[in-house]
């Protein structure tokens, strides 16, 4: 069995959201699960047309999704990919960079749900 490798809690969830490359293709998706370090994100097929600038680079994404505290927009490296079905994809996402009052929502949405 595999230790636990992340530093932060994943609080399971259901939050529509929206994926975006900086060339402004998007797509739909809904939050998985979350935490301050990264989320997981499941989607349609046109997850799978969203593609890094360079092939053979690593995928990087916009992600924003909303809070009761208002929205949380943040840049994303997609970790790893695995397909559910012929129409669902997941993307594990490790956050890159998010501003400080997002990742303040992001952090105190995440301590109340723990409760």
């Amino acid at each position: 069995m595999n230790p636990e490798r992340r530093i932060y809690p994943r609080l399971n969830v259901n939050i529509a959201a929206e994926l975006s490359t900086r060339e402004g293709e998007t797509a739909d998706v809904t939050l998985i699960n979350l935490s301050l370090g990264g989320m997981l994100v499941e989607g349609g097929p046109e997850m799978a047309e969203l593609k890094p600038p360079v092939q053979g680079a690593p995928l990087e994404l916009y992600l924003h999704f909303g809070l009761a505290d208002g929205p949380v927009h943040c840049l994303c490296r997609v970790v790893y990919n695995q397909r559910q079905s012929q129409r669902c994809l997941r993307y594990g996402l490790s956050i890159l960079s998010v501003d400080h009052q997002a990742s303040e929502r992001l952090q105190a949405y995440i301590q109340q749900q723990l409760k």
